[in-house]
């Protein structure tokens, strides 16, 4: 039986002086800040988002929800009622030719429907979506909520906050004592397991109510706090990239922007 010589291993000439230039430390890349902010409907999301770097483009997709930063300098905004105009927006972004630091999908949830009736069109309305139009919409969704995220990298966008309302999902033993999240995104799952896989932040915004003693009176009153939950949760999907050695509140108070950095450098003290 005749044996069959090995390929010969040879010499790759080609030029990697491209390769070379683009290897930077990692110290030395710009700062940017890419989440998933999700939460109940009034617990704050919105309000959150408009602390981020300014001019601040807002894209409504059939939210109508921008009446609590109506006083807010800085914030313009875009109404998006198709999927079309959805890609539109972004070939205006990725241009470069704009003024935004800081670019807010509210709500990605409400942009989910955009894409099926994308899929849908000429079809019968009470037809049922087939398990191929699913996979279409999700891909579809994957691919230009990342081209969304990479608007970071190397433009003038600082900022990308992806707004979902939440979802309580059947909590399900994962094995060896794990729980999976019981609270997340309202999106598909293949959807809000990529997003939130690609993205530096997931924030649960929260209303905390407490009532303490008011010292001039024998009753006690009630206080409100706008809360959004970061640390690790076994119910509540949430995230923070950071330094290891870096300190995670499991929430804070009135949550910004600027909290927000000072958790990603390790810079945040707990008060």
């Amino acid at each position: 039986m005749k044996k069959s010589n090995p390929k010969k291993i040879t010499k790759d000439t080609s030029d990697y002086s491209d390769i070379s230039r683009r290897i930077k430390p990692v110290e030395t890349l710009p700062f940017s800040l890419t989440l998933v902010t999700y939460g109940r409907p009034g617990t704050g999301k919105t309000t959150f988002a408009a602390t981020f770097p300014k001019p601040i483009l807002l894209l409504n997709v059939k939210e109508d929800g921008t009446d609590s930063i109506s006083d807010v300098k800085g914030v313009d905004i875009v109404r998006v009622n198709t999927w079309d105009e959805f890609e539109q927006t972004y070939w205006y972004l990725k241009t470069g030719k704009h003024k935004y630091r800081t670019i807010v999908i509210d709500a990605v949830t409400q942009l989910q429907d955009l894409a099926i009736e994308k899929h849908r069109e000429g079809r019968p309305d009470d037809e049922v979506i087939s398990q191929r139009i699913w996979g279409q919409v999700s891909g579809m969704m994957k691919k230009w909520l990342i081209d969304y995220r990479d608007l970071v990298n190397g433009g003038s966008v600082e900022a990308v906050n992806f707004i979902c309302h939440d979802r309580v999902h059947d909590t399900a033993d994962a094995g060896n004592g794990q729980l999976d999240p019981e609270v997340g995104p309202r999106l598909m799952p293949s959807v809000a397991g990529h997003l939130c896989g690609a993205v530096k932040v997931i924030g649960y915004t929260f209303i905390s109510v407490k009532k303490q003693k008011d010292p001039t009176k024998k009753s006690k009153r009630t206080e409100v706090e706008y809360r959004m939950r970061l640390g690790p949760h076994p119910y509540y999907t949430t995230k923070v990239r950071q330094p290891k050695t870096s300190f995670t509140p499991d929430s804070i108070v009135n949550p910004n922007y600027d909290k927000i950095v000072q958790i990603m450098k390790g810079e945040y003290k707990q008060k």
